[in-house]
């Protein structure tokens, strides 16, 4: 890992769980000393760019080298300098646009760069996806498309508020698999009786998950008028992003220059050269009529204020875009519906790389869950078992969901596990670490 910031460490933490040789490299003696005293990896300061200093962490014979620094030149360097030595799999974060275009084409098949991960453009993908599924905060794509993993608020008109989960109706074939109480995350229990504000995760076929999030949040409001905070590179994407739907957004930046460059590129955006963060300010937006607020300007202090005023004048949905891992809990403490890090967005596409060909996707949540796509291979200790006996395989962890061939199937007690399946499991962050070993025939 070259890179001791968020991103580096969150990558970091979780491969040396799961047992693989670690080491990170950071020009920083502060960042250097913290990691050395939170995690079990080998640390060295140094210039990660530095041929001397790849040599010296013998970069020509690793797996992986991730380039995650907060220098789109640096991480390029890095990654091109261990190709030459030989690393196997080169990762390297970059978020001006202007580097490789609008593809990775140029990275990979000219610079030998096999991935380039763009956080802000992925965090707009995931905001996105969010405004575009009536009734939920979040939502995540397994099993190519047809799986959906969606967070779900409790309001005061859903069916579930005050009934314990063994006795909800159960319209469409969902399954509540996670639940979220005033940021303290954990599976769900059929005994557990869902409180106002929880955020729930629900595991459902992605051509139910429509009715299904309408159905448990009790109140949908698809979103046709959108205000984004912030016109930088998160913003921007977004505005491109819901410029090709029905969707009409007002956008909020507060410099005068790259409100004239947004204005210029967005033509079905309303730009606003306003600061944006009070009430006033807001309430001139038209925010107390939104269907969604969404801030993502480069401050997180400035975007957890603005979202909570936006909340305040009555705005349907409000989130903020928290880059900072020090600032995730006020999410929840100011009562914003969600956050996206996109930290921990570039950390889980990182981690993709990593894992063998049993997992077909990984994804951290914000709400403190984990979630694993796992393929059962013929001899695996899990198959040919049925749920509810696997405790001492899948201990701390959840089995959400299974694809079988074409068919997503919410899973049952005695439903066994059978080669070739695709199984979404969930847990709180850590408890998959020992996971993957069950769906492989050698188990390693």
């Amino acid at each position: 890992m070259i890179g001791a910031g968020e991103v580096g460490v969150n990558v970091a933490r979780t491969l040396s769980v799961d047992g693989h040789d670690v080491t990170v490299v950071d020009t920083d003696p502060v960042r250097c000393a913290a990691v050395q005293g939170e995690l079990d990896v080998l640390v060295v300061e140094g210039n990660g760019g530095s041929p001397r200093v790849l040599a010296e962490v013998e970069a020509g014979s690793v797996d992986l080298l991730a380039a995650t620094t907060d220098s789109d030149e640096a991480n390029v360097i890095a990654a091109l300098g261990a190709r030459q030595l030989g690393t196997r799999t080169t990762v390297a974060r970059v978020r001006d646009p202007d580097f490789f275009g609008p593809d990775e084409s140029f990275a990979r098949d000219v610079l030998g760069i096999d991935f380039v991960i763009d956080p802000d453009r992925a965090t707009a993908r995931d905001v996105a996806d969010a405004l575009g599924l009536p009734g939920a905060v979040s939502v995540e794509y397994f099993g190519d498309g047809r799986l959906a993993l969606a967070e779900v608020i409790v309001t005061d008109s859903s069916p579930l508020l005050g009934i314990e989960l063994a006795q909800r109706e159960r319209p469409y074939p969902a399954f509540v698999v996670g639940l979220s109480r005033r940021g303290k995350a954990s599976l769900t229990r059929p005994e557990v009786v869902p409180e106002l504000g929880d955020h729930l995760l629900v595991a459902v076929s992605t051509e139910h998950v429509r009715p299904a999030v309408a159905h448990f949040a009790g109140r949908t409001r698809e979103v046709r008028e959108c205000v984004v905070f912030g016109g930088g590179r998160i913003g921007f994407q977004l505005a491109k992003l819901l410029e090709r739907t029905r969707v009409r957004v007002t956008m909020l930046e507060r410099d005068e220059i790259r409100a004239r460059f947004l204005a210029e590129k967005l033509p079905r955006v309303t730009v606003l050269h306003d600061e944006g963060v009070s009430s006033g300010a807001l309430a001139a937006a038209n925010v107390a009529e939104a269907d969604a607020f969404v801030a993502c300007a480069g401050d997180d202090r400035a975007n957890l204020l603005a979202a909570l005023n936006a909340k305040r004048l009555g705005a349907d949905l409000s989130m903020s875009i928290v880059s900072r891992e020090e600032f995730t809990p006020l999410v929840d403490a100011l009562a914003i519906d969600a956050s996206f890090s996109p930290r921990l967005i570039a950390a889980e596409a990182i981690l993709r790389f990593v894992h063998t060909k049993t997992v077909r996707a990984i994804h951290l949540l914000r709400s403190g869950f984990e979630v694993i796509e796992l393929e059962a291979e013929e001899g695996a200790r899990i198959v040919g078992k049925g749920l509810g006996d696997t405790h001492g395989m899948l201990r701390g962890c959840r089995v959400g969901a299974i694809l079988r061939g074409t068919e997503a199937m919410i899973p049952e007690r005695g439903m066994e596990v059978l080669p070739g399946d695709r199984v979404l499991m969930l847990g709180v962050a850590g408890a998959l670490s020992g996971v993957e070993p069950f769906f492989t025939c050698d188990g390693r």
